[in-house]
């Protein structure tokens, strides 16, 4: 009798007819497993010696065996039906398995390092897309370095040395891989561009890339393009228009040009400003404690004023806040309800959930090595007992 396969492309006319009533299986067999045991696989499968099933389970028992990752082809062959029911065979083509991995031509990164971050482990199965998402990512931490013009390729190969893995079943899986790096030279960076700016200038904007704590390295344009700098350029751009106003200011796209000789590179910014927003109303609920007038004090911030991200996060989380920590509601929440109103106004309304007063049960002092405990809770501003005040625990902590 000729071999023929149910699943996934021919079913015999006698199963077709059969569609809705239950196959007895005759014999289940699998074919093609090398580490993989037949045991496990019509396990998995669900199909076995002696069971009814239907013939929708034929395909539930291939998608059951893809689940567990070890194979590149699986079907289903029939191999011999009468009317008592149908014999079964499960043809598989195991995965091949890792062995060794080698990196040719790279200098600026060591092979440590690649260890550390491709995660390639000895006796791994490799699947269709593993060398894809490797050399993917050795060219994300070439780009890192400034190498954005690195060449990365792959090759599977028989390995140079007999595999001993699975004891030694796995001989004929077994590949190596090689990384063929060629790391070409740094590319720098020397101008940068924006599109969609109409409220700064472009030399403006490229201050504000520059406004940081860190030292000196606001010149990187000049030098090889630094793909953590430039994240921290991109974020000191959106600072600055949101604490100008403009709440919904987006940088929407970024792209490079080369010059031809592939050294340099310009770096186009289209932005979306937005409008540039104003306080209108502030509104208060859920307050006890403090009377509208207090918490306004406490907020800092005036009708008319300009909408800034950074004063509103002190305004809220700092000012406000630390109005109901100083009287003991540590567990307090403030949230604020921000609402644009036309094109250049906000409303703010504030739900407060006070919860409840906590009061200090013990001080535990730790790591005074010089100072004598006794001698450090003179200096205390807060003592057990005391309803908790953020206040003055920071004044003992400092003095």
């Amino acid at each position: 009798m000729v071999k023929k396969l149910i699943y996934p492309i021919v079913i015999s006319c006698f199963i077709i007819a059969q569609t809705q009533q239950e196959i007895k299986l005759q014999d289940v067999q699998v074919e093609g497993n090398i580490i993989s045991s037949a045991n496990t696989i019509i396990f998995t499968s669900g199909l076995r010696k002696g069971l009814s099933v239907l013939s929708s389970e034929f395909p539930r028992a291939v998608k059951r065996l893809w689940q567990l990752g070890l194979f590149d082809d699986i079907q289903i062959r029939y191999e011999n039906e009468t009317e008592d029911g149908l014999s079964l065979t499960i043809v598989v083509k195991e995965s091949s398995i890792l062995g060794d991995v080698h990196y040719e031509g790279n200098r600026k990164i060591k092979i440590s390092k690649f260890e550390e971050e491709l995660n390639l482990t000895k006796g791994q199965r490799i699947k269709p897309n593993l060398l894809y998402d490797k050399i993917k990512k050795i060219k994300e931490l070439y780009a890192e370095k400034g190498y954005l013009m690195v060449d990365v390729s792959a090759e599977l190969t028989e390995p140079e040395n007999e595999s001993n893995l699975f004891g030694g079943k796995a001989k004929k899986l077994t590949q190596d891989i090689i990384f063929r790096i060629k790391e070409n030279k740094k590319v720098k960076l020397s101008n940068i561009r924006f599109e969609g700016n109409k409220t700064f200038s472009d030399i403006r904007l490229r201050w504000a890339m520059k406004e940081t704590k860190q030292q000196r390295w606001y010149f990187f344009w000049r030098a090889a393009f630094d793909q953590d700098k430039f994240e921290e350029a991109m974020d000191n751009i959106r600072k600055y228009y949101r604490n100008r106003g403009y709440r919904d200011f987006k940088i929407i796209s970024d792209s490079i040009q080369y010059t031809e000789d592939k050294k340099y590179m310009d770096l186009i910014l289209t932005v979306k400003e937005g409008h540039m927003y104003k306080y209108r109303n502030f509104s208060w609920d859920g307050q006890n404690l403090y009377n509208e007038k207090i918490l306004s004090r406490a907020l800092g911030l005036e009708k008319g004023d300009k909408y800034s991200d950074e004063d509103f996060e002190k305004a809220v989380y700092e000012r406000m806040q630390n109005l109901y920590m100083d009287r003991g509601y540590i567990y307090s929440r403030i949230e604020p309800q921000v609402t644009p109103v036309g094109k250049d106004s906000l409303d703010v309304h504030f739900v407060i959930v006070e919860n409840h007063k906590v009061f200090i049960r013990n001080i535990v002092i730790r790591g005074n090595e010089k100072t004598r405990e006794n001698v450090i809770r003179r200096q205390l501003r807060i003592f057990p007992g005391d309803v908790f005040n953020k206040d003055r625990l920071m004044r003992s902590y400092r003095e």
